[in-house]
C-alpha cells in the first residue's frame, strides 16, 4: 500500500509541477516604452520566418485594452525581424518580410502612463497576450 500511495504522490506531485509550468507560460510578456507628447512610436512588432527566411504565415494581433489616453495602430506591412544571435532565424535580420507593427500615439498635451493590452494568436494555434505601458512626457 506505502508503494502505491508514494507513487499516486510523485505523479500528483508532477503533474502539480507541470500545470505550474504551463500557469507561468500563460503570464503576459510586459515591457515599458517611452514616447513625446501627441508623436507617434512603435510599440511592438511581429513575424514568423522558416529557418531559410521565407514567410511561414502571419499571426492575428489585435488591441484588448488600452490605451485610456491615446490610441493605437496595428499595420501588416513589410518588416524587419529582430531575432537573437543564437537563433538559426538572425540571418533573416538583415531582410525585410510579411510582419504586423503596432504604434501608439498619445492624446495631444497628455503626459503621464498609459498601457496597451495586445492579443496575438498564431497561425500554428498557439496565443500570447503582450502588454506595453509606456510612459508620455
Amino acid at each position: 500500500m506505502f508503494s502505491r500511495t508514494t507513487s499516486v504522490m510523485t505523479v500528483l506531485a508532477l503533474l502539480g509541477i507541470t500545470a505550474g509550468a504551463m500557469a507561468a507560460s500563460n503570464r503576459p510578456t510586459t515591457y515599458e516604452k517611452t514616447a513625446l507628447s501627441g508623436q507617434e512610436i512603435y510599440i511592438f512588432l511581429d513575424t514568423n520566418l522558416n529557418p531559410d527566411c521565407t514567410s511561414a504565415g502571419m499571426d492575428d494581433v489585435k488591441a484588448i485594452s488600452g490605451p485610456n489616453h491615446g490610441s493605437i495602430r496595428i499595420v501588416d506591412g513589410k518588416v524587419y525581424p529582430n531575432y537573437p544571435k543564437g537563433s538559426d532565424r538572425y540571418k533573416c535580420n538583415s531582410q525585410s518580410d510579411d510582419g504586423i507593427q503596432a504604434f501608439y500615439k498619445s492624446a495631444p498635451g497628455f503626459k503621464g502612463q498609459d498601457q496597451v493590452s495586445l492579443s496575438i494568436h498564431t497561425f500554428t494555434g498557439n496565443a500570447r497576450d503582450v502588454v506595453v505601458t509606456i510612459n508620455v512626457e
